[in-house]
């Protein structure tokens, strides 16, 4: 690494630090000013309370992560990196923290379900592994030559396969996918729902398409970065599509919010 290269890294992570604590700050003032004015309830107040929390920790998640890479390689043709298992657990915690504002921020501005509740459709969002599965096989949609690897369950234990063997976590996210795309298209279909919730149904799986799209792109492009960002994107806003389905299909919550007018003319 020369020192351009260094220079380049060190000001990312410094922005990144940065804008992490100005979240924070840009977080913490207004909520204050809200609960010391009671515009919000007790319950609101502990769910916030709790992202808040969750966002001083993913500070910590950071800072562990980064100081995996800082630690001497076992040896010298080794190039020191992040903890892979490090990283996952720091975007993990971002997806949560997102999740958690995102689905607080539909109860506050849609306490009331639009349409009759379908319990049973629910989003399920694929969880990240850990190992780099679109450099096993670049190929679809056989795996090499084989519709399934032979290698997918040798690794030992048992558990690790699921996080560290190529070939299993590359077979994961296609069966996933597959799977949930045509169980969701073909179990709403005859549905007799409201045209909401149907559209929010073809906005979900049109979203899925994109990113089953997106994920073959990446796939046979060999994990070019651009694509490869694309397609952590598209998780994301799959995930957001899910999120709002699950909210909108759920039964009445409590408000989290006090009718302003009420409070002022308490203060």
């Amino acid at each position: 690494m020369n020192i351009e290269d260094f220079k380049f890294i060190y000001w990312m992570e410094y922005a990144h630090r940065m804008w992490g604590r100005a979240l924070g700050i840009m977080f913490a003032l207004p909520f204050s000013y809200f609960l010391r004015k009671g515009y919000i309830t007790v319950r609101l107040g502990l769910r916030l309370s709790a992202l808040f929390a969750l966002g001083a920790g993913q500070g910590l998640i950071g800072w562990w992560m980064v100081k995996s890479g800082l630690e001497e390689p076992a040896s010298e043709y080794v190039q020191p990196r992040v903890s892979p298992y490090r990283l996952t657990a720091h975007l993990t915690s971002a997806f949560v923290i997102y999740c958690g504002l995102f689905w607080t921020a539909l109860s506050v501005v849609m306490p009331e379900p639009p349409a009759e509740s379908v319990a049973w459709v629910r989003g399920a969002a694929k969880v990240k592994r850990l190992a780099l599965p679109g450099h096993a096989y670049n190929t679809f949609p056989k795996m090499g030559d084989m519709w399934i690897p032979d290698d997918v369950f040798s690794k030992k234990p048992l558990i690790r396969k699921f996080f560290e063997n190529p070939s299993t976590v590359q077979v994961i996210p296609l069966c996933d996918v597959d799977g949930l795309y045509v169980g969701l298209w073909w179990s709403t279909g005859k549905l007799d729902i409201h045209p909401a919730v149907r559209s929010l149904i073809g906005s979900t799986l049109g979203m899925a398409a994109l990113q089953v799209t997106l994920g073959i792109s990446t796939l046979l492009s060999y994990v070019p970065v651009s694509l490869g960002t694309a397609h952590q994107a598209g998780a994301l806003t799959l995930l957001m599509f899910m999120i709002l389905l699950n909210h909108t299909t759920r039964g009445p919550l409590m408000s989290l919010l006090k009718s302003l007018p009420s409070v002022a003319r308490t203060t």
